[in-house]
């Protein structure tokens, strides 16, 4: 009664979320409920209709699709359900036949002792690898945007949000080009920064705290006075807008913004760094001139830790935040005694630690009142940028380090050379520390992104010639396009690198889609062999004694005749013609067959009257066939 009452409550909570529009997809224990619902009624399938196959087989796809989805561990439990269900058949098919069941019981064992030993590990690299290029792939496509389009559900889609109070749960990819840019090097487009953690999402600071500023003309400079180190040569680049919102993505760095309408008027909030058009219809088409910041972890390292000037707090935390959250950064920054020592231990935390999966559409959804960093460190462990960036600037405000929560634009994707396209699928958030002399830069926990000083923090993101060389602010995605276009559904970065030479390797190559694509056919092929196989097996089974076995009338009407009980029930006293006449009786399809059958039988087996083989053979495989083909019937 204690689980059922904790069970209940639970579901009246998640229904709550749900029906407030909190949760996007099915809370699982309301799926939990469903799913007994449906076994429930497979039960009553199994004993009434003794439909064993399709049954378990039911049951076993079920299983599947959550370890393939859901990144749940039932590889045991399904060899054991699918051991059970050939036991069951195997017991319906033969109840007569009291020997066989202990060698096919001892068949089962062996089976299932072989199984155990083999590393569940594998398997579930095996099925859970190719599936999520292809469950990404379709993400990409917009499969899932179709289902939830026409009904399946009300799942968020990527793209900036101006709303970040409520995160969590699936995200669905956008594919709707946001703007295009054509540059040198490809960046990361910030937006905008968020200060008020509240336990379930970002919040801006309080309008008294921050100060607008308006510029107007042909050229606008905007000027990062906080950072005092070198800056890189500057780039041009030209900016398209396709989507006409009022916010401005950005390069870090100084900017000159060179407009073609004078008139147009920009508002530039200091504290957040956001730029807003006064009119978003404004200036469609505009160049940046750029300097991209210019420094090193060296000179990182001799940067102490201070706190900005200003009325926002960068260390406000909740009061419920769950102390094993502190406790965590503690430990992870115990042994750093740098400022920047202790930032990239957390971010090489969260970016290459494999207790954490990076997924879209497998993200979880915290309950009502618990921690949303709290839930994805310690029990999802399954997300996206969202996820991971909140938890760093959680645990590095823990340890008492400035931060903040920034979002915008990942690099989007070279279509062709020097020209990018930027998607809401290529919408990013990531965290931004302070350092005195350098303000507000970025850090990316995100698994498969590549951000400044990301080529010297994770050695598994770069190249090995790449890692011993010193880090500046500009992004190069080479490193990364490799994994990123196996695992990352929400960045397509696209290497800076120059082109290779030619090479003499002409072996063919086949995509992962493709290759995805193939086995997924090749499945449904040998799942309709194995189907037909077992439609069959009676009928080959026959075939194989006649034909191979050369075997006689005695040996094969017998096996015929328990196989015919199964669908019209005999009583041990009921002479053999009259049961063939009964059962025809239910059975047109077999037009007279096993009539015939049964009266050679008897004239063999009575009268020593026996035809030559060639002359039952066929009518043994007629009466086999159409056997092998009947279906039991409800009694009425």
């Amino acid at each position: 009664m204690t689980w059922a009452n904790a069970f209940w409550q639970r579901v009246v909570n998640l229904s709550e979320l749900f029906l407030d529009g909190r949760i996007g997809y099915l809370p699982e224990e309301i799926a939990i409920s469903l799913v007994l619902l449906v076994v429930s009624l497979l039960a009553e399938l199994l004993i009434e209709y003794e439909r064993v196959v399709i049954s378990y087989l039911i049951v076993i796809g079920y299983m599947l699709f959550l370890i393939i989805y859901n990144d749940i561990e039932l590889p045991l439990e399904i060899v054991l359900f699918a051991s059970f269900g050939l036991l069951h058949r195997f017991l319906l098919v033969h109840k007569k036949n009291k020997q066989s069941y202990l060698i096919v019981g001892m068949m089962l064992a062996i089976f299932l002792l072989i199984t155990w030993g083999v590393p569940s590990d594998l398997i579930e690299t095996r099925m859970l690898a190719p599936s999520a290029t292809f469950r990404n792939y379709l993400n990409e496509k917009g499969f899932y945007q179709f289902i939830e389009e026409t009904g399946a559900g009300n799942l968020t889609r990527s793209g900036f949000s101006e709303d970040d109070e409520t995160l969590g749960g699936p995200l669905l990819d956008d594919n709707q080009v946001v703007f295009e840019a054509q540059q040198q090097s490809p960046h990361y487009w910030r937006i905008d920064s968020k200060t008020y953690y509240s336990g379930s999402g970002w919040e801006s600071p309080a309008p008294g705290n921050t100060q607008i500023d308006s510029y107007s003309g042909e050229e606008v400079d905007l000027v990062d006075t906080d950072y005092q180190a070198e800056f890189a040569e500057e780039e041009e680049i030209n900016f398209n807008r396709e989507v006409m919102d009022s916010y401005l993505p950005l390069p870090y760095g100084n900017k000159q913004i060179n407009l073609e309408e004078p008139t147009a008027e920009l508002f530039v909030n200091q504290e957040t760094q956001r730029v807003d058009f006064q009119n978003s219809e404004q200036s469609r088409s505009f160049q940046l001139g750029w300097q991209d910041f210019n420094y090193t972890l060296e000179e990182l390292a001799d940067v102490s830790l201070t706190t900005p000037e200003t009325s926002v707090d960068y260390l406000q935390l909740p009061d419920q935040l769950p102390q094993r959250v502190i406790d965590l950064a503690e430990e992870l920054t115990a042994e750093e005694e740098t400022l920047i020592g202790k930032v990239t231990a957390i971010e090489d935390y969260l970016k290459g630690s494999e207790s954490f999966r990076y997924s879209k559409i497998d993200a979880g959804f915290p309950t009502e009142n618990q921690d949303y960093v709290d839930h994805f460190l310690f029990e999802s462990q399954v997300g996206y940028c969202d996820n991971f960036s909140s938890a760093m600037v959680v645990m590095l405000r823990a340890v008492g380090i400035p931060a903040r929560w920034a979002k915008g634009f990942s690099t989007g994707e070279e279509v062709e050379e020097n020209q990018f396209v930027v998607r809401n699928s290529d919408a990013h958030s990531w965290a931004e520390v302070y350092f005195e002399g350098y303000g507000w830069l970025p850090f990316e926990a995100t698994p498969t992104f590549s951000q400044p000083l990301q080529q010297t923090t994770t050695s598994s993101e770069i190249t090995e010639s790449s890692s011993s060389e010193s880090t500046t602010t500009q992004e190069t995605s080479d490193a990364t396009t490799e994994e990123s276009s196996n695992t990352s559904e929400e960045s397509r970065t696209t290497s800076t690198s120059t082109a290779e030479a030619p090479t003499n390797d002409s072996s063919f190559s086949i995509s992962p889609v493709v290759k995805n694509f193939l086995s997924v056919i090749v499945f449904v092929i040998a799942c309709a062999f194995a189907y037909m196989l077992w439609r069959w097996y009676f009928y080959l089974y026959i075939f194989f004694l006649v034909k191979a076995s050369q075997a006689n009338i005695f040996k094969v009407y017998p096996i015929l005749l328990k196989r015919s009980e199964k669908f019209v029930s005999r009583a041990p006293e009921q002479p053999l013609s009259h049961y063939a006449q009964i059962f025809e009786a239910n059975y047109s399809e077999f037009q007279q067959s096993f009539v015939h059958l049964t009266s050679v039988y008897e004239q063999a087996l009575y009268g020593g009257k026996q035809e030559g083989q060639q002359s039952f053979e066929q009518l043994l495989l007629d009466v086999a066939w159409h056997l092998s083909q009947a279906k039991k019937k409800r009694k009425t």
